[in-house]
């Protein structure tokens, strides 16, 4: 079985013409989506504390999770490209209402939750097509590879992001992020969609759900939603921390994205070697480090040190829970698999940001980073007592990677 298994792989090429097309697109939106991390200290500079930073940020995901029951829907039904390109001219024209808001007030919210639903539909459409066009029984692998796009614009964006706020104030940042975001929508119009074969359901809100009460899919979901919890701290209040404390984040997002592009290069097989859930455990605890350093080591030192760690966790997480999922579902509904797993990582956002706003404003920032870091070895005892489900299940395919 692993002897045809691994002919399989050998034989099904990874880097097809629409995969380099879809990561090149992948790592533009990355150059516009990474430099917001530093928007909290733009809206601390209106006026804002702590609390009503997390808020306004958590914001962003309430549309997140109303648009993905339908996102799913609709990248099953018109297609992944033609979900990119919607998703993308959304996001265009938040970069440009971001250029508008010179105080807090409703405006600020609007834009927030306008923010939130490109990115409901941006992240779920990537993902799934990254899914459809990688090889079957080299999943874990091209997700991971793909994911390095993402990684790779974090090391450039974000100390670009302060360089333009350095040189032309805020507004220089929005404004490349629509440049970039330009850029993104443009390679997507040259992708191939997949072909697909199979009966596409009637969508039903209730079935969106239900899905996620079954058992194959609890456990991952939950993970990933705890998972959301543990980088929301970072995420967004990262960037308040360092300034109190007078450091760059540079040191942090550059270690954490290229350890999360070097651990995907040198291991992107492991998971599918040695077993997922093998390769999970050791992730979760990286993760969970890296965050507690943060509270433990307040320095340019710590903070590259912990970037590296938070980046090998991530590295691994995100695909193999991504993996798991997809898994566990059926091909003709990989859209709505998508659009429920990334829902839940809204759920984290939407939880987190406000908490850990409120933690850090009323006790400070480090029980903010140790409560974040529990949430995230959290994650490794619901797996260990509760998920009994064999990782490895493969679903019937009922959709055929494009040749390009």
């Amino acid at each position: 079985m692993n002897q045809r298994l691994n002919t399989a792989a050998t034989a099904s090429p990874l880097y097809t013409r629409n995969f380099m097309l879809l990561f090149t697109a992948h790592l533009f939106f990355g150059f516009s989506f990474w430099p917001y991390v530093l928007l909290p200290v733009f809206i601390q500079d209106l006026g804002s504390n702590l609390a009503e930073v997390g808020i306004i940020m958590g914001a962003a995901s309430v549309s997140g999770m109303l648009i993905r029951p339908w996102s799913g829907d609709a990248l099953d039904r018109i297609g992944r490209r033609s979900c990119l390109l919607a998703g993308g001219a959304i996001f265009l024209l938040t970069h440009v209402f971001y250029l508008m808001i010179d105080q807090i007030g409703p405006f600020v919210y609007f834009v927030r939750l306008l923010h939130g639903l490109s990115m409901g539909i941006l992240f779920a459409a990537f993902f799934t097509f990254a899914a459809d066009i990688t090889p079957l029984h080299r999943r874990t692998e091209g997700i991971a590879i793909f994911g390095i796009g993402g990684h790779l614009s974090g090391a450039v964006g974000v100390p670009l992001g302060e360089f333009l706020i350095r040189t032309g104030g805020y507004p220089g940042l929005f404004k490349a992020g629509a440049a970039f975001t330009v850029l993104f929508i443009i390679l997507s119009f040259f992708l191939k969609e997949p072909k697909k074969t199979g009966h596409q359901p009637k969508f039903r809100l209730r079935d969106f759900f239900s899905a996620g009460f079954q058992p194959a899919n609890r456990i991952p979901l939950i993970a990933n939603g705890l998972f959301a919890l543990g980088l929301i701290s970072y995420m967004v209040f990262l960037k308040p921390f360092a300034h109190e404390q007078g450091f760059t984040v540079t040191f942090f997002f550059m270690a954490y994205s290229l350890s999360a592009v070097l651990i995907r290069l040198v291991g992107g097989k492991w998971p599918d070697q040695f077993g997922l859930k093998t390769v999970l455990y050791p992730a979760f605890i990286s993760l969970a480090l890296g965050i507690l350093l943060l509270a433990l080591w307040p320095s340019p030192a710590g903070l590259l040190v912990s970037g590296i760690l938070c980046g090998i966790g991530h590295g691994f997480v995100f695909p193999i829970l991504s993996v798991l999922i997809i898994n566990r579902g059926t091909d003709n509904g990989r859209g709505r698999s998508m659009a429920l797993f990334t829902l839940l990582f809204d759920v984290g956002f939407f939880i987190g940001a406000p908490l850990w706003g409120y933690i850090a404003e009323h006790f400070g920032y480090p029980p903010m980073f140790y409560l974040s870091a529990a949430s995230v070895l959290v994650a490794i005892g619901i797996f260990v007592f509760f998920d009994q489900q064999d990782p490895l299940r493969l679903p019937a395919k009922t959709i055929r990677p494009s040749s390009g």
